[in-house]
């Protein structure tokens, strides 16, 4: 594989952000963030020329950070752009001022390569619940600048997560986006379905004046579930069987003492992998310049760093770092060309659950996303 079989790039440009979400990585793992960032001239070394760019979708987004905080982040999707590459930017909507946006709507607009994801999970009453110190008047300003620059013509969806706390605002910011001529979407995620998840809003207490933290609790009812459950269910009992493990959580390298034993079972589930990069062309791109299969095992790395460079050790240091190496030195590298996609069997001494986890059963892990029109 190389970079040519390569259909997909997603760019953690920033480890930087400024939300706090409560289901975020930065925010659950507070003492593991380093704010980190690459930089224009990184994604011109790495896509030095337009066969390296043409065709190729490049999504902006991450696991730890907002992309639009980027001071660059428009010059990158100029560049990328003019040499016909298809950006799409997942973002908070609640960074940069109107010009900044007015500028990224007339582009996507003339370009017809940009489109963007405004995850925005309320309206006026609840975004900044789970989108902790955004605002909404901001973030409708900035959706309002990015239509008006594309003069109707600029691409974007608005991307709403479903709780049981903002809900009664779906239809608000459905006619919203209708307004502003973006698509609607909701969301559902496992996570959200398994997980209640604390916010910490910012409230002025009214005896001392002074600023404190007021706990809110977000659930998911099971209207708003996700509907593969029982699916990923069936993949945590696999990984159970050998692993011993009982929580949703991420074992790297356990031992695989009780194999399972229902062989076709086994073959079932393993078939039933679907990777991004194997099967789907795609990369990732952390804000530390180091390259992997997918944001999924980028985040494990991050929050399992010592269990994953254990699991690592025979490497050689940096095997991975954009910083020294080429896209194309990493994609020949054997944990790309052969170890991943081995170590999906239990008895592999490379083996990593995630990959059962969040890719078996066809992506049964994954969120799920619908589409709304105005007539539904």
């Amino acid at each position: 594989m190389n970079i040519d079989n390569i259909k997909k790039i997603e760019l953690e440009i920033t480890s930087d952000c400024n939300a706090a979400c409560p289901g975020c990585t930065r925010t659950r793992f507070p003492e593991l963030l380093k704010i980190q960032s690459f930089s224009l001239e990184d994604i011109k070394r790495l896509f030095p020329t337009k066969n390296e760019i043409s065709k190729k979708q490049f999504k902006f987004c991450g696991v730890l950070g907002d992309p639009v905080v980027h001071p660059e982040m428009l010059d990158m999707v100029k560049y990328l752009t003019a040499n016909d590459g298809y950006c799409q930017i997942s973002t908070n909507g609640s960074y940069q001022n109107v010009a900044w946006w007015k500028e990224l709507g007339e582009i996507s607009s003339n370009t017809k390569l940009v489109d963007v994801v405004f995850a925005v999970d309320g309206h006026k009453e609840t975004n900044h619940i789970y989108r902790v110190n955004t605002v909404f008047d901001v973030i409708e300003r900035n959706m309002t600048a990015y239509a008006l620059g594309g003069k109707g013509f600029a691409s974007a969806t608005w991307m709403y997560i479903v709780f049981d706390h903002n809900e009664h605002e779906l239809e608000d910011a459905r006619k919203t986006a209708s307004r502003l001529g973006f698509k609607f979407a909701r969301r559902t995620g496992i996570r959200n379905t398994i997980n209640d998840w604390i916010a910490k809003l910012p409230k002025k207490d009214l005896v001392t004046k002074k600023l404190i933290k007021e706990e809110f609790v977000i659930t998911t009812s099971s209207d708003n579930a996700h509907s593969k459950v029982e699916q990923v269910k069936e993949l945590q009992q696999f990984i159970n069987t050998y692993s011993n493990s009982t929580d949703i959580v991420p074992i790297i390298g356990k031992s695989t003492g009780n194999m399972v034993n229902d062989e076709p079972t086994r073959k079932r589930i393993l078939d039933s992998i679907v990777c991004k990069l194997v099967h789907e062309g795609e990369i990732f791109i952390a804000s530390d310049l180091t390259m992997w299969p997918c944001c999924f095992l980028w985040q494990l790395a991050h929050t399992h760093r010592d269990e994953f460079l254990k699991l690592t050790k025979d490497f050689k240091p940096g095997w991975n770092s954009l910083i020294n190496n080429s896209i194309d030195d990493i994609l020949a590298h054997e944990w790309f060309s052969s170890l991943l996609e081995e170590s999906w069997d239990p008895s592999h001494k490379m083996h990593i659950e995630k990959c059962i986890r969040t890719c078996g059963n066809n992506k049964a892990y994954q969120n799920e996303i619908k589409f709304i029109n105005d007539n539904t």
